[in-house]
């Protein structure tokens, strides 16, 4: 259990970038092609939905009536934005999403509180979005990846929201509050607690599939677990699995390949059978 390990051991314990020898080269290519998919793409970017800089989001048409997927990026909640993951849009787009990218107010810059009001606040400028294009439907499906994947699990009750698809997430934050993360983050255990889904009462009648790569640190791999167990034991009826290989930023590949599984379970849900997503 994490609360058996020193400071240093729970530093090293969250540290995804240190556990992963190559991981500067991986997020300096994803940075790359993140550039160039923004160029290439044809897409309406940094819409506000707020009046600081990181209240914006993207959006990136594929046909008319596409289903709608909008994703929540990590950093743990302090660093890189909404630009540094344009490169997961091409491949979903061509599968037939239109990709909504959202930013947030990052630490210190805001509480963790303040954070989770900013993600609220950009799926309904979202969702107010896609109606003013006429769209067929407001609603949407989320997508997070690490920090994005608890950002996305404390907002599922939004009415616009179909259900989610959560990437090596964190979702009890008293970790967070202990070790190296918190320097930024300030988390008290009060704002840990509340802003915890593994706390906290879920929404159980949408959907939340979980991943988490079987090569991860052990506790962002117990994160996955922890959170898909609490969910099913509720009643939550949706997918959880554990990629064999694949690490904190490998499992990125699932998502942009197209015989990658999350792609196929995303196709699957909001292509194939698009009733499953709202209720199941």
């Amino acid at each position: 259990m994490w609360k058996n390990l020193t400071k240093e051991d729970l530093d090293k314990a969250y540290n995804n970038s240190l556990a992963v020898s190559n991981s500067a080269t991986i997020v300096q290519s994803w940075t790359e092609s993140s550039a160039l998919a923004k160029v290439q793409l044809n897409g309406e970017c940094d819409i506000p939905y707020g009046k600081s800089k990181f209240q914006l989001f993207d959006y990136f048409p594929a046909k008319d009536n596409s289903p709608v997927i909008v994703f929540v990026h990590g950093g743990f909640w302090q660093m890189r934005s909404k630009n540094d993951f344009t490169f997961i849009v091409p491949a979903l787009v061509d599968a037939g999403f239109s990709i909504a990218m959202l930013g947030y107010t990052l630490a210190p810059h805001a509480k963790m509180d303040e954070i989770i009001v900013d993600v609220s606040n950009g799926l309904k400028a979202i969702s107010n979005y896609l109606m003013k294009r006429n769209s067929k439907s407001s609603n949407f499906w989320l997508l997070g990846w690490s920090a994005g994947a608890h950002l996305i699990s404390m907002v599922l009750e939004e009415e616009s929201v179909m259900g989610g698809t959560a990437i090596s997430g964190i979702y009890d934050l008293e970790p967070m509050r202990h070790c190296y993360i918190n320097d930024k983050l300030n988390l008290d255990e009060k704002t840990s607690l509340e802003n915890s889904p593994i706390k906290l009462d879920q929404v159980t009648s949408k959907a939340l599939d979980i991943f988490v790569g079987g090569a991860e640190l052990p506790e962002m791999q117990r994160q996955s677990i922890d959170f898909a167990t609490y969910r099913k034991s509720l009643g939550a009826v949706e997918i959880f699995q554990s990629l064999p290989g694949k690490n904190h930023y490998t499992i990125m590949d699932e998502l942009t390949s197209k015989k990658g599984v999350i792609m196929k379970t995303l196709i699957n849900r909001l292509i194939i059978d698009s009733s499953i997503p709202i209720l199941i």
